[in-house]
């Protein structure tokens, strides 16, 4: 017996760019690893096709997709803030929030400045929670360290849409 398997997306929701697969596989009527069978209870049990959890399940994991690509690019800009000191380096984070990092090094302790934006790089307003959760990832990468609001920055005037954070460590603790 010749044997058939296809997988063919298909997109119910067109415009959310989702692509369910389905595959197909040849089988044998009556058996117990029938799987049109078990398709068919789905379908009439109305959870063949995707439904609002699977929406929900999408929308979660794109949160923490983009949270964890904000996260790795606030490390990067670390990293090249700790490589070289006493300068200031930007970047937009996920080609989205824009960053600032600057690194002092000197009488025992380094400095960590931050500053995120309050606005994305298209001028839409971003959430405090999505900051709050970068600066937390910051203090846990660089611990130990004490973290502090600020209202200045080490190298000139902060803009009405950055909000600052300094650490403070011992240089010995650097990553």
């Amino acid at each position: 017996m010749t044997e058939l398997r296809r997988i063919a997306p298909t997109s119910p929701d067109g415009q959310k760019r989702i692509v369910w697969l389905c595959a197909a596989h040849r089988r044998e009527g009556g058996s117990q690893d029938d799987a049109y069978a078990f398709f068919s209870e789905l379908h009439e049990a109305g959870r063949l096709l995707p439904d609002e959890d699977d929406s929900l399940r999408d929308r979660a994991e794109a949160a923490i997709r983009l949270q964890r690509g904000l996260t790795a690019d606030l490390i990067e800009l670390l990293g090249l803030a700790l490589a070289e000191p006493d300068s200031e380096h930007r970047g937009d984070l996920g080609d989205w929030l824009p960053c600032r990092m600057f690194v002092l090094q000197g009488d025992g302790v380094e400095e960590i400045w931050c500053a995120l934006s309050v606005r994305s790089a298209d001028g839409a307003f971003v959430r405090e929670t999505v900051r709050d959760l970068l600066f937390a990832a910051l203090e846990q990468h660089v611990a130990p360290a004490l973290f502090e609001a600020r209202n200045d920055w080490p190298s000139g005037a902060i803009e009405w849409f950055e909000v600052v954070r300094l650490g403070v460590r011992e240089p010995s603790a650097a990553t």
